[in-house]
């Protein structure tokens, strides 16, 4: 059984590819420049403004699959990595976590892949392009409004914890596609998408995945780092975070 046969890959130099960063990068470019000068009361705003485009979007999209009778448990619970983040981002806009942060920027890895090599889950129709644009996009700019406009910035080991917290996930939506015959995450069945971090068939790119995984949220420890640093939030509150 193929359990990716709906899906739409985009591959890479592709126009609509080329669309899809181009706007990913326009999108990160507003949000900066609107919000790297402006009052704290204007950047909650901009925060909540951000939340409500990232919900609105994740909503639209079940009522678009209901409507047209495509919504599936096979395909549109949100149990993806980058579903959940899109749950993270809205709650760390809006309550400003610290546990909810560190998780949306290591999560964040897999918004970014997913702009590198595009797979569509849901189809090939405009709606469907510009939809996962804005959902993985929302999550990118979530994250880096966080350490560069908002303060925040990753403790020590956030890291490793994250990825060992993550690994309490694995299991729970392993079951949950055993009992469906979804592949929510990739576990049961390696993407379509030609990326050069899947190696092997299943389970062994899985295996290799959690290296992958583990360097990734080590080398974004990394760069949220340092971004705070140069962000716009006041000193003080960069200070607090991390004592």
């Amino acid at each position: 059984m193929d359990r990716n046969a709906l899906h739409y890959t985009i591959p890479i130099g592709d126009p609509i590819w080329v669309a899809m960063n181009l706007g990913l990068i326009l999108a990160m470019l507003l949000f900066y420049f609107i919000s790297r000068k402006a009052s704290d009361h204007r950047k909650d705003q901009i925060a909540t403004i951000l939340a409500i485009i990232i919900g609105v979007n994740f909503i639209i999209e079940q009522l678009e699959a209901v409507y047209h009778n495509t919504w599936t448990l096979e395909s549109y619970l949100p149990l993806h990595l980058c579903s959940l983040s899109t749950f993270l981002a809205i709650a760390f806009l809006l309550n400003r976590n610290q546990w909810v942060y560190e998780f949306l920027i290591y999560w964040s890895a897999g918004a970014i892949h997913a702009f590198i090599t595009p797979e569509i889950t849901t189809g090939a129709s405009l709606y469907y392009i510009i939809e996962f644009s804005v959902s993985h996009g929302g999550i990118i700019i979530a994250a880096l409004y966080g350490s560069i406009i908002l303060g925040f910035k990753p403790r020590v080991f956030s890291w490793l914890k994250v990825f060992g917290y993550t690994q309490l996930v694995l299991p729970v939506i392993g079951l949950i596609n055993y009992l469906i015959g979804s592949n929510y995450m990739y576990i049961a069945q390696k993407p379509n998408a030609n990326n050069p971090m899947i190696i092997g068939e299943w389970p062994w790119y899985i295996i290799g995945l959690e290296f992958v995984v583990l360097i990734h949220f080590l080398v974004f420890y990394w760069i949220h780092s340092r971004i705070a640093q140069v962000g716009f939030a006041p000193k003080e509150f960069n200070q607090t975070l991390t004592s």
